[in-house]
Order: C-alpha cells, then structure tokens, then sequence
C-alpha cells in the first residue's frame, strides 16, 4: 500500500492566534494522509512569554493526528530546538533529503540583529569536537540546536534593551536588506549543503527562510514551503506513492487552511514511499475526539 505523506514547516503555533492559528487550522491539511511531517519551528517553544500557549498546541496536534490515524513526525527547528533529537529525513530511498535549514549558516539565523551570537554560539558548539566528528551531519545538526537553545534562554533572562524610534525604524530597514539578501543566497548554500551531506537526493525540502520557491542549481532541486508567519506564504510537500507534489495552503477563516487543487510544482519519484502493513493507520471516529 502507498503512503500518503504531508510535510508542513513554519507554522509557528504560540496559542495566540499567531503563525497558522491553531493544530484545529491546521487539520484539514492531513486529512486523508497517512502521515504528517512537522519540518521545524512548529511552535514558539523556546519563546519566553508564548511557550506554555506553543506547548498547548503541540500537544492538540498530537491529539489530533491520533484521532485520525494519521503518523505524526517532528524536525526541531531553531524555534523549537528541544521538540525532538530528529532534525533531518531522508525519504523514498533517500531521493527526498527534507531539514529544517537553520543547519545551512553558521549564524542560524544570519538577518537577525543577534546573528553575531549565534555564530559565536555555533562554533564554539562545534569547536568541542575534534574534526572528524565535526564534519558528520548528527554533529552539525545538534550544535545548530545547541546554539538556538542557548540563545533563548539568553534572550529569556536578558530583555534586549529598547531602541529609539529613529533607531528602530533603521534596524527593520537593515533587517528587511538582509531577509532579501539571504533570501538569494540561502538556497545556493542549500544545494551546496546537499552536495556534501545528501549526494544521492534529487530533492532537498527545508523551510527556516520563509520564502516558498523552487530552484535548481543542478542536481538536487531545492525546495522551499514558505511560512505562516511573516510573509505568510505557506506551501505543504505531498508525497503520494510515486508522486510529489508543492501545494500553496489557502486559509478559510471558517474552514481553517487546505491546499490548493493545483500544484504550483511537481515531480516523479523514482523510489516509491510504502505503507508497511504493520503501520497501516486504523482512523477513530472523529466525534470520539472532539
């Protein structure tokens, strides 16, 4: 039996209506799934002031894909660093290479006004190991972590003092240059990080940069599913037997977020995702779970 798969990144859930709302919003994106991937920074869990609400919706869109029998997997990203050990994939035989891409500069986040920290933090993560260890993906992958996690709890005990008006409007101004500068330059780092670590994928999904696209710069071909924060342009990844397909979600305000009916790209896998028969999801009535 073939595997229906969804794979959502940036939902940014606070319990606060922020990012996509709510897990209930999001519910109707895994309906008829088999499995929901969750590729980084689901919820603001690392937030000082909104991780209790982040948590609350973890733990409802776990509830929830238990009430549809649908698989539920996370990424941690670099807002939810401690959601799970697991911060990459590798799908369908290793032809689908999906992380959450905080792992693809050494600054994490490099448009941030607290990038030089994080770099600082990243490599002295890193500088803990000899080289050899230094140069393996579970290594790179759990310093990035590392230096996120140590960088709320700084941001938890330290309030960032307050700019001027002057001063503020120049910093969004500098913030907004360096999102489009990294914008450019992000997927080429992706296809180089590709190059070295998934050699074998002919595509590599991340999220982290919130700008949906598609780019090809030989071999994989690197895709982007957007945000539901800022500039709210989510995609979802739906791996359908030998299918996959980028979607745009579209909200509904009564009817939360659903795919498009047309893909804005998609592909043909040479490998496959079954369903084992042992995994095979049994779904519970859904009246049992509201």
């Amino acid at each position: 039996m073939q595997r229906r798969t969804v794979i959502l990144s940036d939902t940014h859930l606070a319990g606060n209506g922020q990012g996509a709302g709510s897990a209930d919003a999001l519910r109707p994106l895994w309906q008829g799934a088999d499995e929901l991937i969750m590729n980084g920074d689901v919820a603001e869990l690392s937030h000082p002031t909104q991780r209790a609400g982040a948590a609350r919706e973890v733990m409802r869109i776990q509830d929830l894909c238990e009430a549809d029998g649908v698989r539920l997997t996370f990424l941690s990203g670099n807002h939810d660093p401690l959601i799970t050990d697991r911060r990459f994939l590798r799908l369908c035989a290793g032809e689908i290479f999906i992380t959450h891409g905080d792992m693809l500069h050494p600054a994490i986040s490099p448009w941030t006004s607290y990038a030089k920290e994080l770099r600082e933090l990243h490599q002295d993560a890193l500088a803990q190991l000899d080289l050899m260890d230094r140069a393996q993906l579970n290594n790179q992958a759990m310093a990035a972590a590392h230096a996120s996690n140590r960088k709320w709890d700084h941001l938890a005990a330290n309030a960032e003092p307050a700019l001027s008006p002057i001063a503020d409007k120049f910093d969004k101004a500098r913030k907004v240059a360096k999102v489009l500068w990294f914008w450019h330059r992000l997927p080429k780092m992706a296809a180089a990080f590709a190059k070295r670590y998934a050699p074998d994928a002919r595509f590599f999904v991340f999220g982290h940069i919130h700008r949906a696209g598609v780019w090809r710069f030989g071999n994989p071909t690197i895709i982007n599913t957007g945000a539901y924060h800022c500039p709210r342009r989510p995609h979802a990844i739906v791996l359908n037997g030998q299918h996959l397909a980028m979607h745009r979600v579209i909200f509904d305000a009564d009817n939360g977020h659903h795919l498009s009916d047309k893909p804005r790209f998609a592909a043909t896998l040479r490998n496959a995702q079954q369903l084992p028969p042992d995994e095979q999801p049994v779904a519970k009535d859904r009246t049992e779970a509201a």
